[in-house]
């Protein structure tokens, strides 16, 4: 297998630079380097033709999406040949698309369903989650932390059909000080999290009350299995969503199939 050129994000500059990444052809043990887009789009405020903006200047090779809404949606559906959207008006669009071969499926999760794909990233399978979880302050709030507790149990019951290397990405509306945030990272590492100890950074936050305002919380995440790790991450801006697109570069090894 041929070694690939990847514009990877540096950690010092924030900025893309080109480095080459080999991919190891040993046939019992592989890894290989792809990017990541998670980001909440706000439905119908966020501005289409910045989003494609954003796409052609990071292109990723997997991108996972909520509030997702029909302009943005026609976007992504003609950047990318494999996808499941479901755009929505309101709060509950969702979607991946992706640049591999993948199967979409769907997680039962009360209120808000998840988005689910197996990739095939350069022969190696990998699992998939998408998730927006509900406002626990959401009224009525009592409603609503029963509503999220039952996601994150249906979360988790999805990631125990299969041992595999698996990613969740998503809106989780937890920062790193919410009992949610503690209960994936005793199941899953941080890859955000990881990446920024390793480079002595600190993580940036993704998320202000308005459109445009300045970040208040991390509640924006990508979390994977050991198999998987961060080798790079910036934090991107979208005009009208009041998120910001957070863009990894991942590492995935394992074994082929």
């Amino acid at each position: 297998m041929e070694p690939r050129s990847w514009n990877l994000l540096s950690p010092a500059t924030g900025r893309w630079s080109s480095q080459i990444t080999t991919v190891p052809t040993v046939a019992a043990f592989m890894s290989a380097t792809f990017r990541l887009m998670t980001v909440n789009l706000l439905h119908q405020r966020c501005d289409a033709a910045d989003f494609a903006r954003l796409l052609e200047k990071t292109s990723p090779d997997v991108v996972v999406t909520q509030e997702l809404g029909p302009m943005c949606a026609d976007v992504i559906a003609s950047a990318f040949p494999n996808h499941r959207l479901r755009p929505a008006l309101g709060f509950l669009g969702r979607g991946i698309a992706t640049r591999f071969d993948a199967e979409f499926g769907q997680i039962e999760m009360r209120g808000r369903p998840g988005t689910s794909a197996v990739l095939d990233v350069n022969g190696m399978r990998l699992r998939l989650a998408g998730a927006h979880l509900i406002n626990p302050i959401q009224f009525p709030w009592w409603t609503s932390v029963r509503t999220r507790g039952h996601q994150v149990a249906e979360l988790f019951q999805w990631l125990e059909e299969d041992s595999g290397p698996v990613l969740v990405a998503g809106d989780f509306n937890a920062s790193p000080r919410w009992p949610v945030y503690r209960q994936m990272t005793r199941r899953l590492d941080d890859l955000v999290a990881d990446w920024a100890e390793r480079e002595g950074v600190r993580p940036e936050r993704t998320w202000g009350w308005r459109p445009g305002w300045p970040r208040m919380l991390r509640i924006d995440h990508v979390f994977g299995s050991r198999a998987v790790r961060a080798v790079g991450v910036v934090v991107e801006p979208v005009v009208g969503t009041d998120h910001d697109a957070v863009v990894v570069d991942i590492e995935v090894s394992g074994t082929p199939g």
